[in-house]
């Protein structure tokens, strides 16, 4: 088939026509390019600033995260850091080159001079630094500088020790640092005024320098005649003389300090200027700061100077500088720097006084290192003194002590001394102010004062009680100790509190009241009655030894003498005040010791307290004179008879190893024991009672049978073998009885008390064999279980 032929002549001819304007195509990389623009501009005007520092070690640096702040606000961030090997800048050491970007806004801070450091978390005796970083992680701090713009900086390895603000800066120069520090406080009258801001070698290493910044508005304080000493930590000197013991406040013993003070002759010397320099003294002693005064003691007193310390309330606040015999030679002249802060307390009121060293807690044994110390009551008054006259011992009261102030009189101060504490409930309430023998040597006076808002706890009925010492009572459970404080132990105590019986008329203390002291709490608080015991002297009973009623200690022997006979002893004990009614006819007493025997062992424990006296109260009148038996009487057949149970006696032909206490069984269960046992009426027999407990006596009937269940019963044959039969071991060793009833139809009736049965040596076997139905008492039962 053959395509249709085209007439190419007959086809229209194109026209080409020529394109005007810009194609749209190239506004892409126009609009690319004004973006690029823009971001440059705002890069160059508005974008972080990049810089480095160099640290001599990466620690605490982590890439992206350690942050770069002033005055607590970010201002950059760590990028990323590289080691740098031998640093020129580090003395050619290996540093970490940290690559930081800085907000545009901080750019004023890349200057010439800036500091930057790093700030983690640092604790030391001088306290906490950098403790935010613990939440925030460690950051760079910066201190800025003035000069050029420079975006390459050394990093500082402290934090720059300049203080900000106005104030004046001088220089100490010492020996030693001691421990004063960074930070330590600078003090005037015990006001802090400025503090250290820097310390170093002086260039030849000969001294260390110490910078100091003093506030403004405390500069004027400080002259160019005015003394620096050092006020921190503790110095210890030692020579044939004594030993000389410096310690100040805690405070200042951790953080270090610094104290100074302008003498009267320097007060008008010009004022210190910047970079000043000074010499820092040991104490206000050596720097001479002292106010100088003069004490007269009438006698010789070993006084050390340079050592020996006047002390205000357990402040120290002056020290003896010299110590010289009077013109007369009958005294002693001792010179003391006072502190500068007791200027206007030493007046015609102020006194001093000799005290000898004490242990105490509060303030360790430096005291007894120290030696002697002299006292001084501070007092204003109408005008200034620098003489004064000294007592070679401590007042045994002051009145001009706020507070209640009362005497106590005893016979003996026990290890009480000045200063003792006074206590109501273990809590501190008062002081001992002093001690001193009654005019005729019969007694001592105890001086206290209660503090005035414990004042209304003291009554006409308050009793007071010496709790000196250590108080130990031993048995065989342990020993027992008892003492109302630590400090008790050491320099005494006295305790108070109301009597046993107040008085509803009773009214508060007033000043000057006396009160006597007594040895002891149970004495204090316990009013007794006087008794008196005969004994032979054999007993082993001493003054202390306690009276007891069933195991209570009721009162003590207090005293112990021969009688007039010289064959015995005449005991005084006192009877506790709630224990009197054991002072009646009636009442027995015996002495109770260790038991040791086949039938067991008892009252051990007074191989180590020793024997005491166990009493029995009677119920007839008041009486106070009484015979100790030699041991515990042993009741007769009356009282075994008005006891609740059932009382019977056995006719046997011989005791045999029965004896008091013996027990009685049924069915191998203890239900009674042997109370007594007497010779018949012709001799011909022996009678032994028997108590049945209450809730057992249903069990003994007409027909009961009695038997001897002591010892052992062997049996033996060829067929049986060996039978071997005891009630108990108890039995065995202390005797023993058993019985049996029959069954019910033969048992018979109840039985009362005094009835007689026989007492047989051996059970027969049938009887082995009854087994009776017998309701105990139920109301009896149900208080056994």
């Amino acid at each position: 088939m053959s395509e249709p032929q085209v007439d190419r002549e007959s086809l229209p001819e194109g026209v080409a026509r020529r394109s005007r304007g810009l194609s749209l195509v190239w506004l892409l990389p126009l609009i690319a390019a004004l973006i690029a623009a823009w971001l440059l501009y705002r890069d160059f005007t508005q974008g972080d600033i990049h810089a480095t520092i160099l640290f001599s070690t990466g620690d605490g640096l982590v890439k992206g995260k350690t942050a770069v702040k002033y005055n607590g606000v970010e201002i950059g961030a760590v990028e990323d850091f590289q080691l740098k090997p031998d640093a020129v800048e580090l003395g050619g050491a290996d540093g970490v080159l940290a690559e930081v970007s800085f907000n545009r806004s901080a750019s004023y801070l890349l200057t010439e001079g800036s500091k930057f450091w790093l700030v983690k978390p640092e604790v030391s005796l001088t306290g906490v630094r950098g403790l935010e970083t613990l939440v925030s992680g460690n950051y760079i701090a910066v201190e800025p500088g003035s000069g050029e713009h420079k975006k390459h900086f050394i990093a500082v390895p402290e934090p720059p020790t300049h203080v900000r603000g106005d104030g004046l800066r001088v220089t100490l120069e010492s020996p030693r640092l001691a421990s004063v520090s960074r930070g330590s406080p600078v003090y005037y009258r015990q006001l802090e005024v400025g503090q250290v801001v820097n310390y170093r070698l002086a260039e030849d290493a000969s001294k260390v320098e110490i910078d100091l910044f003093i506030q403004d508005e405390h500069a004027h304080l400080v002259h160019r005649g005015s003394r620096f000493w050092n006020t921190s930590g503790i110095s210890i000197q030692g020579s044939i003389s004594g030993v000389k013991v410096e310690l100040e406040s805690l405070a200042s013993l951790i953080a270090g300090g610094v104290s100074f003070y302008t003498p009267k002759a320097q007060a008008h010397s010009p004022l210190a200027k910047d970079g000043a320099e000074f010499k820092l003294y040991e104490s206000f002693a050596e720097a001479d700061a002292g106010i100088p005064i003069t004490l007269h003691f009438d006698r010789g007193v070993n006084l050390t100077p340079g050592s020996t310390q006047v002390i205000y309330q357990g402040i120290q606040v002056g020290e003896v500088s010299k110590v010289k015999a009077n013109s007369n030679i009958d005294g002693m002249e001792v010179e003391v720097l006072m502190d500068p802060i007791t200027d206007d307390l030493l007046s015609e009121n102020t006194r001093f006084w000799l005290a000898p060293p004490t242990l105490d807690f509060t303030s360790g044994v430096n005291d007894l290192l120290k030696g002697n110390r002299i006292e001084v009551d501070l007092r204003s008054g109408k005008r200034s003194v620098r003489s004064f006259s000294a007592e070679s011992r401590a007042p045994p009261k002051d009145p001009r002590v706020p507070g209640l102030h009362l005497r106590l009189t005893a016979k003996t101060s026990g290890s009480l001394q000045r200063g003792a504490s006074v206590y109501f409930r273990h809590l501190e309430v008062g002081r001992v102010q002093g001690l001193e023998l009654k005019p005729d040597g019969s007694g001592v006076e105890v001086y206290v004062v209660i503090q005035p808002a414990y004042a209304h706890l003291v009554s006409s009925s308050t009793r007071f009680w010496n709790v000196s010492g250590v108080r130990a009572s031993a048995s065989l459970r342990g020993i027992e100790v008892e003492a109302d404080s630590l400090l008790s132990i050491l320099r005494g105590g006295i305790a108070f509190d109301e009597g046993p019986y107040m008085v509803k008329n009773s009214t508060r203390a007033s000043n000057g009241d006396s009160f006597p002291l007594y040895n002891s709490r149970d004495e204090a608080l316990e009013e007794g009655i006087n008794i008196y015991i005969n004994l032979s002297g054999d007993e082993g009973l001493k003054v202390g030894s306690a009276l007891r009623y069933r195991g209570l200690q009721v009162g003590e022997i207090d005293r112990m003498w021969l009688n007039r006979n010289l064959d015995g002893v005449r005991a005084r004990a006192r009877l506790y005040h709630r224990e009197s009614h054991f002072a009646r006819a009636g009442t027995r007493l015996w002495v109770v010791g260790p038991k040791v025997g086949l039938d067991g062992v008892a009252h051990l424990d007074t191989l180590v307290t020793g024997p005491f006296l166990e009493l029995e109260p009677g119920e007839g009148d008041a009486q106070t004179e009484f015979t100790a038996l030699p041991s515990k009487p042993e009741p007769d057949l009356a009282d075994t008879m008005m006891r609740p149970g059932l009382t019977v006696i056995l006719n046997a032909p011989r005791r045999g190893s029965l004896k008091r206490g013996s027990p009685v069984y049924y069915r191998q269960v203890q239900v009674g024991e042997v109370t007594g046992y007497q010779l018949g009426e012709l001799a011909d027999r022996v009678y032994i009672y028997v108590y049945i407990e209450a809730k057992f006596r249903t069990l003994v009937r007409e027909r009961s049978v009695f038997w001897n269940a002591s010892g052992v019963d062997v049996n033996f044959g060829l067929k049986t073998g060996l039978d071997v039969h005891t009630e108990s071991t108890e039995a065995l060793l202390a005797g023993g009885i058993a019985f049996a009833t029959p069954n019910n139809p033969e048992m018979g009736l109840e039985v009362e008390s005094g009835s007689h049965y026989p007492l047989y040596g051996e059970p027969k076997p049938e009887w082995l064999l009854w087994s009776p139905k017998i309701e105990l008492y139920p109301a009896l039962e149900d208080n056994f279980k």
